[in-house]
């Protein structure tokens, strides 16, 4: 009967994994492909890809047709290679995501299956990987530097922790941790982490990884920056650096993130390093014993100091669930230094790990159809997309520029990134942002009413030139579903 219960406790998980990938996959394709923006940051995030795209200056002074992100170019730099193929839209780079996300499962799946020496875990761990779509806030496959970021920084760790100190090993892992600082910045953490694990294991040997890594990070930066005229630094460390932190925050990811919805993988961690310490009685031991320890720390650390800051969101939580979906290969792994008793067999152990498993998947249960853009939608983006092409003259649409684009219509700067730049920043509101709304120059202004759009350096532009003509209803513009949910609400005309 025992036996029948723990393979049956098995099967079930391995159900478990293999529905949730299914549910990943058929959330995802219809996402994908649809037209509009599921997060606003993807607006602004493909412009900035179409810039890269036509050669055109991306870390630059703000301005009324464009002002850059706060993130590291790597990701919208690649997405513009292939808007270069397309055309604008947001389908090539949220495949591109997509791609990401299935080489995250598969290095997981490898490294899982590597330590717990067995396919069926190892199975387990990639599917608990995309069973954590809702619970990083479903960021996946959107157009955002997250999935590339965690993809770089876990091969980069892979090579590394398994290179056993050959040096081009050692140079193959610093250049993908380069490229996943390139991607976003938290990902030095990464990289001065495994230098520290390189350090203890090969001694002088890390140069071979230390080197290469910080040419790839520093004299690159440099170089931009200076070509860029200090304006790369601005963007990426100065407006990135004004989101407050708030230790409540950092509370509420310990507490009711890492405690809550990561509980079943959080508690197998706890205990790995608890009995690794036992065994080892070393500090430093236990970093040599389980290096996927130390690299679950360095997630956790990463994903606290993203959540930390006012304007880090649940995409920030990827770093830490990814890492953590390697715990229970690591239990499994560790189960075997543990002396049987008549009471704390290898079968109990299994049994009990895959128990935390279950409860894992169940924490991550969630509805796809929820998720799902419907077709009312469709319709209403397309309503939108229509009424601006209808409109004669240029047509500034705040929180989604992409949609003027879209209907013929020359692009502005998204106001969030305008927002970001002159709140967190400190850069003046553009001038020629300035002219062009005390000139009239929009026959048509869209707004969602959102807290960027609506500060006093907006709103008095907009008040003293235009007035509020139309309310929106949802059939008229579509809502975005990620993050801040939010939709355009109001158009605004010119004054007489």
């Amino acid at each position: 009967m025992k036996f029948v219960t723990e393979n049956l406790a098995r099967v079930v998980a391995i159900f478990a994994a293999a529905l949730f990938a299914g549910m990943y996959v058929f959330t995802a394709l219809p996402r994908i492909f649809y037209p509009y923006d599921l997060d606003f940051i993807e607006d602004s995030m493909l412009l900035q890809a179409w810039q890269f795209a036509r050669g055109l200056p991306v870390f630059a002074p703000p301005n009324a047709d464009f002002s850059a992100h706060a993130y590291m170019p790597l990701y919208t730099w690649l997405g513009g290679l292939l808007l270069r193929i397309t055309g604008p839209s947001f389908a090539p780079l949220r495949l591109f995501s997509f791609a990401a996300v299935l080489v995250t499962a598969a290095l997981i799946f490898y490294i899982a299956r590597r330590e717990s020496k067995t396919r069926w875990l190892g199975f387990l761990c990639a599917g608990l990987y995309l069973a954590g779509f809702r619970i990083t806030g479903q960021w996946y496959e959107l157009v955002r530097v997250d999935s590339l970021f965690v993809a770089l920084s876990l091969a980069g760790m892979t090579v590394a922790i398994y290179g056993e100190g050959r040096a081009e090993r050692m140079m193959l892992s610093a250049l993908l941790l380069a490229l996943a600082f390139w991607t976003k910045q938290t990902a030095l953490l990464y990289g001065v982490g495994i230098a520290f694990f390189l350090m203890l294991s090969f001694g002088k040997r890390v140069a071979w990884f230390v080197v290469p890594y910080a040419l790839c990070v520093a004299l690159p930066f440099w170089i931009y920056n200076s070509a860029t005229g200090g304006w790369f630094w601005f963007h990426v460390v100065t407006v990135l650096g004004g989101d407050p932190i708030e230790a409540a925050r950092i509370l509420h990811f310990f507490a009711r993130e890492l405690g809550g919805v990561m509980a079943g993988l959080s508690l197998l961690a706890l205990a790995v390093f608890i009995l690794t310490l036992r065994r080892t009685r070393n500090p430093f031991a236990w970093l040599r014993a389980h290096p996927w320890l130390f690299a679950i720390a360095m997630g956790v650390m990463v994903s606290a100091i993203g959540r930390a800051s006012v304007g880090g969101n649940l995409n920030n939580l990827m770093s830490a669930y990814t890492l953590l979906c390697l715990a229970p290969a690591l239990a499994l792994q560790e189960s075997a230094h543990i002396r049987p008793t008549r009471f704390l067999t290898p079968r109990r152990i299994e049994l009990a790990i895959v128990i935390l498993l279950l409860l894992q998947f169940a924490l991550a249960v969630y509805n796809p159809l929820r998720y799902i853009p419907s077709q009312a939608m469709h319709n209403a983006g397309d309503a939108l997309i229509r009424r601006i092409a209808a409109s004669e003259g240029n047509v500034l649409v705040m929180m989604h520029p992409y949609y003027a684009l879209r209907a013929g219509k020359e692009p502005s700067a998204q106001v969030l990134t305008l927002w970001y730049a002159n709140v967190r920043g400190g850069a003046p509101m553009p001038d020629d942002f300035r002219a062009r709304m005390r000139a009239r120059y929009y026959a048509l202004i869209i707004s969602d009413e959102s807290e960027f759009e609506t500060t006093p350096n907006v709103r008095e532009l907009l008040d003293a030139n235009y007035q509020l003509t139309e309310t929106l209803t949802p059939a008229d513009a579509p809502p975005t579903m990620t993050g801040v949910v939010t939709r355009p609400i109001a158009i605004y005309r010119p004054k007489p």
